[in-house]
């Protein structure tokens, strides 16, 4: 969050830093900081809901991990997934899909209650984060979009307010 490297990196950095102000980024590099000092558990590795696999019949779901297993607190793993429900509430909404934004809510909550742990404000700030680095990845090496820069940066302060309440 500090020093980024030259061309797309820098590029968006400036942009966020301006975008969402001094607060909500250094709110942003207090979470970042929180999530490295807290107690170490073995984590999925990024989880993604494309690895969530539903039983068909009365077995246990799945979620196939291993590439990226590492260690870190709960609330990464837990905050990995909240961002992708937090980016598919996002996406849910510019498309014309018949789903209720409600309902990643509601999705967010049994995933919270599924993984067996309160809930934590630090999950959520997790998320948040989870967002950020999508953002940076997906213009650093896919491609830059202004349309979904303007986007992301929206969710993330969004999330940043919501979140920085806690």
């Amino acid at each position: 969050m500090d020093s980024p490297l030259a061309g797309p990196p820098a590029v968006l950095h400036t942009r966020l830093r301006e975008a969402l102000g001094t607060r909500r980024w250094q709110l942003l590099a207090s979470w970042l900081e929180s999530l490295r000092s807290g107690p170490r558990v073995l984590l999925h590795g990024n989880p993604s809901l494309g690895l969530l696999v539903p039983s068909e019949s009365d077995e246990t779901d799945a979620l196939l991990t291993g590439e990226e297993l590492g260690l870190g607190t709960w609330q990464q793993d837990v905050g990995w997934v909240l961002g992708e429900l937090h980016e598919m509430r996002s996406l849910s909404v510019r498309l014309p899909l018949s789903v209720d934004p409600a309902g990643w809510d509601r999705l967010a909550a049994r995933f919270i209650e599924g993984y067996g742990l309160p809930p934590d404000p630090s999950a959520h700030r997790a998320a948040t984060l989870k967002a950020l680095l999508h953002l940076h990845d997906f213009c650093v090496f896919v491609s830059w979009d202004e349309a979904e820069v303007l986007r992301y940066t929206t969710v993330i302060a969004h999330l940043v307010d919501e979140h920085g309440k806690d």
